[in-house]
Order: C-alpha cells, then sequence, then structure tokens
C-alpha cells in the first residue's frame, strides 16, 4: 500500500516536471514572436514616423498658404491706397509698409516651396516603407502565424495538464502531498528521488545507511534524504535497467582500455567489477523478491531485530558479569593440580 502511495508521489512528480517543461516552452513563444516580427515592427515604425511627419508638414504648408492669401490680400489693399494718397508724405507711408507685405509675402512663397518639396519627399519615402512594409508582412506572416498556432497548443496542453494534476493530487494522502508540495514549493524540481543500485540517494548521491535502505525498501514509512531532503523511493525496474545498461557500458569501456593497454592488472580489475555488478544485481533481485511480501511481515521482522538486539544485549552483559568467575574458576583448578 505505501509502495502504491510512493509510485503515486513519482507520477505527481513527473507530471509536475511535464507542467514546468510545459511552461517553459510557453514562456519562449512571446521572445520568438518578438525576433520573427522585429522587421515588421521595425518598418511599421518607420511608417508610422513618415506619416506623422508627413502630416505636420502638410499642416504647415496650410498654414502658409493661408499666410500667403492674407498677405496678397493686403498687398492689394495698399495698391488701392496708393491711388488715393494726396500727398507725398502718405504715399511714402504706404509704399513703405507695401514694400514690407510684399518681403514677407516673398518670404512666405519661398517657405511655402520647400515645403512642398518636402512633402514630396516624404510621399515617396512613404510609399517604399509601405511597400517594403507589405513585402516584410507577406514573408514572415506565415511563420508568424505558425508559432501563434502552435503557443495557443502548448497553453492548451498546459492546461490540460494541470487539470489532471489537480484529479491526481486529489487521490494522494493528503499528508504525504503536503510534504511533497512543500518540498516542490522550494523553486525545485525534483521532491521524489529512487535509491541508487548501490544505495546512495538519487538526487544528491549521499550514501544511506543499510538498515534505512531496507526501510525505504520495505516501504514502512515516507523516509527523506538527510542530504538534500527528498523523498526516497525503492528502485523501480527502469532504474535497475539503466542501472545495468551504465554498468555494461563502463565494462566495455574498460575493456576496450585493457585490450588496448594489454594491462593483465587491468583486465582482472574489470573481471573483478563483473563479478561484483551480476552478485549485486542477483542480490537486488533477491532483495525485491522477499520485500514484494506483506508489509505485516516487514514491520514483524523489525520487532523480531529489536527483540533480537535486546536479548543480544543481555547475553553480552551475561559473559562480561561470568568473565571474573571463570578466572577464579582457574585458580582454583591450578591451585588443586599443584
Amino acid at each position: 500500500m505505501k509502495s502504491q502511495k510512493q509510485s503515486s508521489l513519482n507520477e505527481l512528480q513527473k507530471i509536475d516536471q511535464e507542467i514546468i517543461s510545459i511552461e517553459s516552452v510557453v514562456n519562449t513563444f512571446d521572445s520568438k514572436l518578438e525576433e520573427v516580427g522585429e522587421p515588421i515592427y521595425d518598418l511599421e515604425k518607420e511608417v508610422q514616423a513618415l506619416k506623422a511627419r508627413l502630416q505636420e508638414v502638410r499642416l504647415e504648408e496650410n498654414r502658409l498658404e493661408l499666410s500667403i492669401e492674407d498677405r496678397r490680400v493686403r498687398s492689394a489693399k495698399l495698391e488701392e491706397r496708393m491711388n488715393e494718397v494726396r500727398n507725398v508724405r502718405e504715399e511714402a507711408a504706404v509704399q513703405a509698409e507695401l514694400d514690407m507685405v510684399q518681403r514677407t509675402l516673398e518670404n512666405y512663397e519661398q517657405e511655402a516651396l520647400s515645403q512642398l518639396d518636402q512633402i514630396r519627399r516624404l510621399e515617396e519615402a512613404l510609399d517604399e516603407h509601405e511597400q517594403a512594409y507589405e513585402q516584410a508582412l507577406t514573408e514572415i506572416e506565415p511563420r508568424r502565424l505558425e508559432l501563434i498556432n502552435e503557443q495557443e497548443n502548448a497553453k492548451v496542453q498546459l492546461k490540460a495538464l494541470k487539470d489532471k494534476r489537480d484529479d491526481f493530487a486529489d487521490s494522494i494522502n493528503p499528508e504525504e502531498r503536503r510534504v511533497y508540495e512543500s518540498i516542490m514549493s522550494g523553486s525545485r524540481d525534483v521532491a521524489v528521488s529512487e535509491i541508487t543500485q548501490d544505495g546512495a540517494c538519487g538526487n544528491c548521491f549521499c550514501v544511506i545507511p543499510l538498515q534505512v535502505q531496507n526501510e525505504i525498501r520495505s516501504s514502512i514509512k515516507m523516509i527523506r534524504c538527510e542530504g538534500c531532503g527528498v523523498i526516497l523511493t525503492p528502485e523501480s525496474g527502469e532504474g535497475i535497467a539503466k542501472a545495468q545498461e551504465e554498468n555494461a557500458r563502463i565494462e566495455a569501456a574498460l575493456r576496450f582500455a585493457a585490450d588496448s593497454t594489454g594491462d593483465e592488472d587491468l583486465v582482472g580489475l574489470v573481471q573483478e567489477e563483473v563479478i561484483v555488478g551480476d552478485e549485486a544485481d542477483e542480490g537486488i533481485v533477491l532483495e525485491e523478491d522477499h520485500i514484494s511480501g506483506d508489509a505485516d511481515n516487514a514491520e514483524s521482522d523489525v520487532e523480531i531485530k529489536n527483540l533480537f538486539n535486546k536479548d543480544s544485549d543481555h547475553l553480552v552483559d551475561g559473559v562480561i558479569d561470568s568473565i571474573p568467575d571463570a578466572e577464579g574458576r582457574e585458580e582454583d583448578i591450578t591451585e588443586g593440580s599443584v
């Protein structure tokens, strides 16, 4: 029963790790979309800037046209007054004002021509940028739409996994789930780890005492690693297979090195490692067969061990207490012999 709970925690951890993986993928889409759309965004900004500048220049040109029209009306009125002057002094005053109005009119006309030329150049630049923008949009849009579609699919998959995780978490013992989630809340992606084939934590590789290994394999209670704090579980069939595969790879490398160098000591070392590895595999299989019994038998074994330890202590104390008597008897026997 306890083994099933620990396998449930392993399954919950797999779901959480998959959620973390998909979340990291989802978070990368924003940067990818920004990278793909960067040329479009730059062209779009340039087009918007040209449109804004063109509008400003056109407004300025309209203002100049109004000023030019006003000065022309003013100049016409002054020319009419020139025909109505009555003396030289009045004529000089009207002529001075007329000259000033005409100079201002000429300046405005020159500035208006400059504005019209600037409008023409801005319109040409705007037309070029709009064409470049449309071309870039045609080239990039398919890739952008593809990324958007992948992003939406990943979000849907993420939501489905979270729903699955919530449903699955409800079936786990609340106390064990609380311990598990307290470990995961510390910005960690590993809360449950199998012990390795040689009896170490699969996360931090801290060596586990033999008695603790037996308790883990018998699944009597939840045990956490003293080194990293993860929940420890027995080796699974997949974990044993990976360990055997790794041992085979190391063995092959050592054999190749031994054959290449012709070192007989290295060859003997390889043979010893192979024998030890085979014995360890057989021991794990036998131990797993023994562990596959009922949890009640495991608890009974623990109680028997405790009783045996107590009886052993009493036996040792009795032996120690009897040592002086034995020495005394030896002395008596010696004197009788004499």
